[in-house]
């Protein structure tokens, strides 16, 4: 029953974020849908910054030390994100001195990037810890209930139709997450037994964590200057027509995750670790199947949205752009097939390819953009959004079937 709770609660939390961009779009004028697309995707790629992906390391290490010794791992990842959020401080104020983002947001979203990454922290220390019901419903508060109380208030009442609403739904929703996040990690222990800050220890785990910071920057990269590249070359009216497509187009990728990649990442990591060969090539057949068909079903569905959805909508704009919707979804249709051969590398430790082939898509994005862009105009940002992820596919598939050759 506590399993079927924790995956309903992400089912919800996934389906929660999914709805909230339509009705954004049917209640909002285009141009706050795409100004809060602008403000969701740099407060994400923020978190990706600023938390350094400390926590691949020090997640790592909290599991294979005592309870008495977590504490002491917590203060001192948050001493690096410290350190990290005065070194970023002037690159955030940087983007709102260029206009990218309104002066007014300055202030909320400063307040938001930090609440959301403590919540995201708290949130990946109780999975850690093993609590994961409490870890499902951090994330469902978090991520999940506030969307639906925003589309709620929406519906029965136009006097809540505006971003400011939907900006502080989020806000109040991610202290509150983090107070009961809070209360569990308060009972960690008392933080005046404390030993000095191990230094050493944050050196390692700099070093650990830059690769996956590296490959993550690129694949976040590629969803956050998307939307400031189709604000340039068009206006953000259109940058809302975008914002709910790229939505629709990357829901497939997140249920492709919560639905089929966590199932088979166990399963392959224990094959490749043993040394099972043929239970590692059935594993990876069943994968090819499941994500292969969740991808085709996904897409199917998403097009047949698409004859629909725009004439659901006040504004024209949607269905003027409807195209891009099309572009996208071939996109994250390549991105999910890549998810094979990434996790078969991944099972198998081939790490770093899985890092260059990511920085390769984000070198062919911008790369493609830049040509296409004069010529296609917003349409050209999924367009190079294709082709990056079928760069990427490519790539992983080349080493994967080169690494198998040389397993066998």
């Amino acid at each position: 029953m506590i399993r079927l709770i924790n995956v309903g609660l992400r089912g919800v939390t996934l389906l929660s974020k999914f709805l909230l961009v339509f009705f954004l779009a049917r209640f909002l004028p285009a141009e706050e849908v795409g100004l809060y697309g602008l403000l969701a995707a740099s407060i994400g790629y923020g978190i990706y910054v600023v938390g350094f992906e400390f926590y691949t390391f020090a997640n790592r290490e909290m599991i294979g030390a005592p309870r008495e010794r977590w504490l002491g791992i917590l203060r001192d990842q948050c001493v690096v994100y410290g350190f990290m959020y005065l070194l970023c401080l002037p690159i955030i104020v940087g983007v709102f001195v260029q206009g990218w983002l309104p002066w007014s947001y300055l202030p909320v979203f400063i307040v938001l990037l930090l609440v959301e990454h403590a919540a995201q922290e708290a949130n990946r220390i109780l999975v850690a810890a093993s609590r994961q019901l409490l870890a499902s419903i951090v994330l469902f508060v978090r991520s999940g209930v506030w969307c639906l109380v925003v589309i709620a208030c929406m519906w029965f009442d136009p006097l809540f139709r505006n971003l400011q609403f939907t900006v502080s739904s989020w806000l109040l929703a991610c202290l509150l997450a983090c107070g009961i996040a809070g209360y569990y990690l308060a009972q960690l222990g008392d933080i005046r037994g404390l030993q000095p800050i191990d230094w050493q220890w944050v050196r390692r785990g700099l070093w650990v964590a830059a690769p996956f910071l590296v490959a993550s920057l690129a694949i976040r990269g590629i969803y956050t200057f998307d939307r400031y590249w189709v604000e340039h070359l068009a206006s953000l009216e259109v940058l809302g027509a975008y914002t709910l497509y790229v939505g629709m187009a990357t829901a497939i990728l997140s249920f492709l995750d919560a639905g089929v990649v966590v199932f088979f990442m166990p399963r392959l990591i224990q094959a490749a670790k043993h040394a099972q060969r043929s239970e590692f090539r059935q594993a990876m057949r069943s994968l090819t199947v499941n994500v292969v068909a969740v991808v085709l079903l996904l897409s199917l569905s998403c097009w047949v949205a698409s004859l629909f959805i725009p004439g659901w909508l006040a504004s024209p704009v949607y269905k003027d752009n409807v195209a891009m919707l099309y572009w996208l979804l071939l996109g994250s249709a390549f991105f999910g097939v890549s998810t094979i051969p990434h996790l078969g590398l991944y099972a198998l430790g081939h790490d770093r390819h899985l890092m260059y082939s990511q920085v390769f898509g984000l070198v062919v994005f911008i790369g493609a953009a830049y040509l296409l862009g004069p010529v296609g105009g917003a349409v050209a940002i999924a367009w190079a959004m294709a082709a990056a992820f079928l760069a990427m596919l490519i790539w992983k598939s080349v080493v994967y079937f080169n690494v198998v050759r040389g397993v066998q």
